[in-house]
């Protein structure tokens, strides 16, 4: 009570110091931040609750996540009460304990946090119809042997059913950066490499993963798709709205990610809670050697 009373007098001499001199700078307000993605057929998981922080101090991702809020989502009939984990990476998000349970298609969920604060945060989702393959990507590529001459291929080519999305986002991961000749008939010790794509780098790790955006239900991969030979995985993405355009938003549409509210479908705080349909497709990439 002393502690709070101090404060209060604190603000009080603020205030009545303000109507002399200048008004003091406003002090930073966090806001509460939610970034979740329902995938149809997958397990509920990666719900992240997070508090913004203010862009004149060094980024603490660890700080900012928030592990003590209360977490819901209901869709279906049914309401399902979520509980925090650690990720490796020092931060944390929110899961589905059940692990029975996946994401229907054509569903509308909603979800539901009550921060340690008080605050309440809403919003919901529809996830798209389900998706399936027209004309499905090989299981086997052979890199170019003239790096110099790295049109597109035919090999390449894909096509998906529609569903009810409007646009479509495809992902193209390395699954292992290490591993290369084991995966060949006969094995070897033969050790992955990078192929000439550049790909972005992260102090001196370079990312395993390329995001592309398809206007239409199909795609003709280019070979700088793909930044690592060996195994990889095509991920396509029917998203909702909110799925596609927070996502283009933070990643195509501008040099570097910014918040835009209108992107934002969180009643009570920022970012956003959206749902795609996918597709997948792993695939060997034979190096340009061979």
């Amino acid at each position: 009570m002393k502690k709070s009373r101090s404060l209060l007098l604190v603000l009080c001499t603020l205030v009545l110091a303000a109507g002399c001199e200048d008004a003091p700078p406003t002090e930073y307000v966090a806001r509460p931040y939610v970034q979740g993605y329902l995938l149809v057929g997958e397990r509920i998981e990666n719900i992240v609750v997070a508090q913004s922080q203010p862009i004149d101090r060094p980024f603490d991702y660890s700080a900012s996540i928030v592990r003590d809020a209360s977490v819901s989502i209901e869709g279906g009939g049914v309401e399902m009460h979520l509980i925090y984990r650690d990720d490796p990476d020092g931060g944390g998000s929110y899961f589905c304990p059940d692990t029975t349970v996946r994401v229907a298609p054509e569903t509308t969920y909603r979800l539901v946090v009550r921060m340690p604060g008080g605050e309440v945060l809403r919003a919901e989702t529809t996830t798209p119809q389900s998706i399936s393959w027209v004309l499905e990507p090989p299981s086997d590529l052979q890199y170019p042997r003239d790096t110099t001459k790295l049109e597109s291929s035919d090999s390449l080519r894909m096509i998906w059913s529609p569903g009810n999305s409007a646009e479509y986002l495809l992902r193209v991961r390395a699954v292992d950066t290490v591993g290369y000749g084991r995966y060949l008939d006969p094995p070897s010790e033969e050790s992955n490499a990078r192929t000439n794509s550049r790909g972005e780098k992260r102090g001196t790790t370079y990312s395993v993963t390329q995001w592309v955006y398809a206007p239409l239900n199909r795609m003709r991969l280019g070979w700088t798709s793909f930044t690592w030979f060996g195994r990889n995985e095509i991920t396509v993405f029917a998203p909702d709205y909110w799925f596609l355009e927070w996502f283009k938003s933070t990643q195509f549409s501008r040099i570097s990610a910014e918040f835009d509210q209108r992107e934002s479908n969180i009643d009570g705080g920022l970012g956003v809670f959206g749902s795609a349909s996918i597709l997948r497709k792993e695939l060997f990439l034979q190096k340009n050697g061979r």
